[in-house]
């Protein structure tokens, strides 16, 4: 009875005739049975050894060394040296050769391009890998059903990869077939790169853990500005997290790299990633004006039907507030308040309206009038600077608020910032505070800290979609 610790399977397995079923048990069976993982480890050393031998390179001998130990989560291809040595140094002889420790060649074998999957026409996810084999420029197909997995790893290839301590390669050349915790766990063995942190930035990416890929990421670009490979997968890892205009600007970086393939590519996606954006902001601010005119016109409106669009809702009632001139209509907008309220627990919308129901309208309604004018685009830019500086001094800080954010005065003007940040901070609705926020970030980037601006954009992002649909998260882009 053929069981799997018969030698026979053992050879059939380290020469690849073993079908992918097959060979996939037996790599099971190898996690569990000390025996096979023994001989395997001696098997691979002697033949890799001995094809060196009869190959006639000319050896240079070193001391031998303790191999190192090896993660529990790997399977183990080094050879214990002192068994290998009382097996392999008499083949070497037999070959002319002076064994007097490890055989370490001058002329290293070849390690096959299959490793890599050299002959893939496209490639399956879009991250980049450091490696050179591995970052080959491919039109990318998406993974539907099928992997590369299928495609068995050579052992004889790997083996050789981990003497040279190589573990990016062995790393890499797993992470094409889909295997993340193998690729993680050798990764852990590479000594401390750019190049680690990116692959690990992509093991990360493949597991949606984006934040701490933007971290690595951060790590690998700050070693190495022009990383090619990092800048495009953090482009993907803002994408992912619907910052698509600094996912775009990194896709600039790359495409002005000048890499074959990867720049043309570059350029496509950033190209898309603002037209999809454009198109966006254009489809939000029609549909927040028209609920705003909708809620200052003349005609009738269903709070209730207006509150199934939340977002939309919540965006125009704070613009509606800001732009009607009569204590009266300022009240007409409580039904909505309400609305919106009961989605969202709370009362934050019904107490701004309560509010501003109270003030000078007066004083008020010439401010309000001013801000519609810029909500409609009818204001130069020497008008919105006086408003802004009317406004600035006439204690409407809600009004100043929306103004603030709709030139986006505060970016340029640091007082400016911190009547927003103050105006915010005295507010219990957290959309405000993430406005103020994000007019602080685009400070940031207009000064060139990019790395910062897009780790506060990223935890931006979370607070707001763990507020549920009921705040427009789109804006912080």
């Amino acid at each position: 009875m053929t069981t799997p610790c018969t030698n026979n399977r053992l050879h059939l397995f380290v020469d690849g005739e073993l079908s992918a079923t097959e060979g996939e048990a037996f790599r099971q069976h190898l996690t569990r049975c000390a025996e096979c993982e023994s001989g395997l480890r001696d098997l691979l050393q002697l033949e890799l050894l001995a094809a060196r031998a009869l190959g006639g390179a000319a050896p240079v001998a070193e001391p031998v060394e303790v191999a190192e130990p090896v993660s529990a989560k790997v399977v183990p291809l080094r050879a214990r040296l002192q068994k290998v040595y009382r097996t392999a140094v008499p083949l070497a002889l037999a070959a002319g050769l002076a064994a007097v420790g490890v055989f370490r060649f001058q002329e290293p074998p070849q390690i096959p391009d299959a490793v890599w999957l050299a002959s893939a026409d496209s490639r399956t996810f879009e991250a980049r890998l450091s490696h050179p084999k591995a970052d080959r420029f491919l039109p990318y197909s998406p993974m539907r059903g099928t992997s590369h997995a299928s495609e068995m790893l050579p052992l004889r290839p790997l083996a050789e990869l981990e003497e040279r301590h190589d573990f990016r390669g062995i790393a890499a050349a797993y992470a094409l077939r889909g295997d993340w915790q193998q690729a993680e766990a050798f990764l852990g063995r590479e000594p401390e790169s750019a190049d680690k942190a990116n692959d690990q930035a992509v093991v990360a990416l493949s597991r949606q853990r984006y934040e701490e890929a933007l971290g690595l990421l951060t790590s690998a670009l700050r070693q190495n500005p022009n990383h090619a490979q990092a800048l495009w997968n953090r482009a993907l890892v803002l994408r992912e997290r619907d910052l698509l205009d600094r996912a775009a600007a990194s896709f600039d970086t790359v495409a002005s790299l000048g890499e074959e393939g990867w720049s043309a590519e570059a350029r496509r996606m950033a190209a898309e990633l603002r037209t999809q954006l454009a198109e966006e902001r254009v489809r939000w601010r029609r549909q927040v004006t028209d609920a705003w005119l909708t809620l200052t016109g003349e005609a009738p409106w269903d709070a209730k039907q207006l509150a199934q669009r939340p977002v939309v809702a919540r965006a125009a009632l704070y613009e509606a507030v800001r732009t009607v001139t009569s204590k009266e209509g300022v009240e007409a907008l409580f039904p909505l308040a309400k609305e919106l309220d009961t989605l969202g627990g709370g009362s934050v919308l019904q107490d701004y309206v309560r509010q501003v129901a109270t003030r000078d309208f007066a004083a008020r309604a010439p401010l309000a009038q001013g801000y519609a004018g810029l909500l409609r685009e009818r204001e130069t830019k020497k008008d919105a600077t006086a408003l802004l500086e009317s406004l600035r001094r006439s204690g409407e800080r809600d009004i100043y608020f929306g103004a603030l954010v709709h030139t986006g005065s505060a970016v340029v003007d640091g007082t400016a910032l911190s009547a927003l940040r103050g105006f915010a901070e005295g507010t219990p609705d957290p959309w405000l505070h993430l406005l103020a926020e994000r007019e602080s970030i685009r400070r940031e980037l207009a000064a060139g800290h990019t790395a910062l601006a897009e780790k506060q954009l990223m935890d931006a992002m979370l607070t707001c979609n763990g507020l549920g649909n009921i705040v427009p998260c789109m804006e912080l882009n």
